[in-house]
């Protein structure tokens, strides 16, 4: 596989992975994994950067009329300013715990991504906990009715998803069912969370490029197209997604993170 053509799977892989309930990190360590050396990708975080910043303009786009009022309500603006301003201060206290845990334990964390091992024990939990979402009761609450404990076992439960193998989106959309939201607040909240997540994520990596920057790098053009395929097929994954959580079928992915999670161990 050449260069560009692995870049451009990647991307597929990022994008697609980002908001489906299968974990994009532990997708792209076992991408890594399949491709061997000589892959042509950089060995600095330049690439996933642009390919976390492509999905990270899909949520916004696709949740722009939320953004904007919650960015309205934040200055002041709109017609329900308290209500916004609340809401960003869930959004920051819900980030808490992802913001200490990567900070905390930033090399052990690192140490998970070097070996398919740990992603494809954490694949069989992401299974698990997809699955166990058809016994959930239908609820009903929206955004309004989000407590302070509620905000924070939903960021406790982002924090391990920092672990590859574990799904962000899956994981925090059904944490917020299991705590009374209804499914489409439940997935609001999590996309909504998932922008000062993937944006931090995104800056950890910055000062690693520079450090690297006397690494032979790739085109400017195929980071480019990187970006661009990581948020088209974010954005599709997305919509996918909402349609999936809404029928109630989120649970659909569960023997497909058992599958990949039973190949990363057969690989190691």
């Amino acid at each position: 596989m050449g260069p560009l053509l692995a870049i451009l799977v990647l991307a597929a892989i990022q994008g697609l992975t980002e908001y489906l309930p299968v974990s994009s990190s532990g997708h792209l360590v076992l991408f890594r994994l399949l491709l061997g050396d000589g892959n042509g990708l950089p060995e600095d975080a330049s690439l996933e950067v642009w390919l976390h910043l492509g999905t990270l303009l899909a949520v916004l786009i696709f949740y722009r009329r939320r953004v904007a009022e919650l960015f309205h309500g934040v200055l002041g603006r709109g017609d329900d300013v308290p209500f916004q301003r609340r809401l960003f201060g869930l959004l920051v206290l819900a980030s808490i715990p992802a913001g200490l845990v990567g900070y905390f334990f930033e090399e052990p964390l690192q140490r998970l991504f070097s070996s398919p091992e740990p992603a494809g024990a954490a694949l069989l939990l992401t299974g698990l906990i997809l699955w166990a979402s058809r016994s959930l009761p239908e609820r009903f609450g929206t955004m309004r009715d989000l407590t302070v404990g509620a905000v924070v076992l939903i960021g406790m439960v982002q924090a391990l998803a920092i672990a590859p193998g574990i799904s962000r989106s899956g994981t925090t959309i059904v944490a917020g069912c299991a705590l009374g939201l209804g499914i489409e607040a439940a997935a609001a909240f999590s996309f909504l969370l998932s922008i000062p997540a993937i944006l931090g994520a995104a800056v950890l990596k910055v000062p690693a490029i520079f450090a690297d920057r006397g690494e032979a790098g790739i085109p400017f053009g195929h980071m480019a197209l990187s970006f661009v395929v990581s948020f088209v097929v974010g954005l599709a994954a997305l919509v996918l997604l909402l349609w999936l959580a809404r029928s109630r079928k989120l649970s659909w992915f569960a023997p497909y993170c058992w599958a990949a999670g039973l190949a990363a161990l057969a690989l190691s």
